[in-house]
């Protein structure tokens, strides 16, 4: 099985506010994340929280999913991928992690990437640029160690001779909000993609 794991417990120190509640016509950024993730072939959702805990586990509490608390959310992106490493099942084959502000994530090509790495059992799998990706069961208790900023990235870089890109990953995917800038990028993007009718509402 494939489990997921949000990244969804940080400051967002750079926004100055709550990336992840964000709106985004009528969800927040966090919640287009989910949204995606359950339209793909992983079989357990596990969001990591920790700033802003309460406000977050509410608006995900109509979810089908399981929150899990980063006490430690002000150490790092590293932290909440140590604590979500330790929240999935046992049965896992891998572990898809994304960032709660990316809310143009591809259903296909996660599903792309999962059966890929299904076929092929990589140690990484992700796309050329960015998050998500992939790591395998055989990573679990490195990752379940890790601390600091650039969380998984320490493992691709420690493996990057192993590490797959799966190509076709829509540029658009990719996007992210860290800043007031990025986020009404974003909008305007959002917009553009309602009128030409891309986005069912």
């Amino acid at each position: 099985m494939i489990s997921a794991v949000v990244l969804a417990a940080g400051l967002s120190r750079r926004m100055g506010r709550p990336k992840q509640l964000l709106r985004l016509g009528d969800k927040t950024l966090l919640e287009h994340v989910v949204d995606n993730i359950m339209q793909t072939d992983v079989e357990e959702i596990i969001v990591v929280i920790g700033a802003y805990q309460q406000e977050i586990a509410d608006l995900l509490s109509k979810y089908d999913l399981k929150c899990v608390f980063n006490a430690n959310y002000s150490g790092g992106q590293g932290t909440s991928v140590a604590v979500g490493a330790n929240a999935v099942d046992t049965a896992s084959s891998g572990i898809l992690y994304v960032t709660a502000d990316q809310p143009f994530l591809s259903p296909n090509y996660l599903n792309k990437m999962i059966t890929e790495f299904k076929n092929t059992n990589p140690l990484i799998l992700k796309p050329a640029v960015g998050m998500p990706a992939i790591f395998n069961s055989s990573l679990m208790s490195e990752l379940m160690t890790l601390s600091g900023d650039i969380g998984g990235k320490q493992l691709m870089e420690k493996y990057w001779e192993k590490v797959v890109i799966l190509p076709g990953c829509p540029s658009i995917m990719t996007m992210d909000v860290d800043t007031e800038e990025d986020y009404e990028r974003v909008k305007k993007l959002w917009d553009k993609l309602i009128c030409c009718n891309l986005i069912k509402l």
